[in-house]
């Protein structure tokens, strides 16, 4: 029996116009009223995710960052974090120039703009620059802005065999530090995240499993793609998006409809309602 319901926001909860459909809304407050508890994992921070914890009503804690961040929105309460040391920060930026890939410093978890840059992009991920064009901010220099022991996380873009590489590296100088996050790859462009140490979906998940009292057995977890793989091979009823890639597809007890046609709400309603 589903006691506990996980989903991924981009790509699964959400359409590609990043609304909940209506049937997924309706699904998981049906869900709700049974005495199932439904929460989000995503790679999103905070401000960005505020408004669907918002139309959802979820008073319970909510992953962020892909794991790195673990809150309690509605009593403003930090359960979990783990932030990428400085140091470790200021080197990927200084191997990401060095083999021409982009990045991005995040430097807080609960700053709205939280987001830098200092050079331009334009390739597969600008879509997700407009998206979140609020908090971000160009500079000239973003080590500049690394002020602290820590940031939130960094991003880098580009091709995947130098970011491999680039993990292979720091590995032999701190690999207990940070955890590398392989979230997408599209038309041959990859997008990693870093963040501190044993920050993932799945040590997150853990966390839920205990503050809930429930087994991973007892858990649905839909998702979309590489990043909820960890998750997918935990739970017991694992559930792919139509439009998640084979390997991720390949994970799943059940593959639903798309992200667009409501997959969320058409699993919920087979599955649990």
């Amino acid at each position: 029996m589903i006691k506990l319901i996980l989903s991924d926001l981009d790509g699964t909860l959400l359409n590609d116009e990043k609304h909940i459909p209506e049937r997924n809304v309706e699904a998981l407050k049906k869900a709700i009223s049974k005495g199932i508890h439904v929460s989000i994992a995503t790679g999103r921070n905070y401000f960005s995710a505020k408004r669907y914890i918002e139309e959802l009503g979820l008073d319970v804690p909510v992953i962020l960052q892909n794991g790195a961040f673990i809150y309690m929105p509605f009593e403003n309460k930090i359960l979990y974090e783990s932030p990428l040391p400085a140091k470790i920060a200021k080197e990927l930026i200084f191997l990401a120039r060095k083999n021409q890939l982009n990045y991005i410093l995040y430097t807080d978890f609960l700053v709205e703009k939280d987001m830098y840059m200092d050079k331009r992009y334009s390739g597969q991920y600008s879509k997700y620059l407009e998206q979140n064009n609020w908090r971000l901010t160009y500079v000239d220099d973003i080590l500049k802005y690394i002020t602290k022991d820590s940031v939130a996380e960094v991003v880098l873009i580009g091709n995947e065999e130098k970011i491999t590489k680039i993990i292979e590296q720091l590995r032999k100088k701190c690999s207990d530090e940070f955890s590398p996050v392989k979230n997408s790859v599209y038309k041959g462009e990859a997008f990693f995240e870093f963040f501190g140490k044993g920050a993932s979906k799945e040590s997150a998940l853990n966390f839920l499993l205990n503050y809930f009292k429930v087994k991973p057995e007892e858990t649905m977890f839909l998702g979309d793609n590489f990043n909820d793989m960890g998750i997918m091979k935990i739970v017991g009823f694992p559930v792919a998006m139509g439009n998640a890639p084979d390997e991720v597809k390949s994970l799943a007890k059940f593959v639903s409809l798309s992200n667009n046609d409501g997959g969320v709400g058409f699993a919920i309603e087979k599955f649990v309602l």
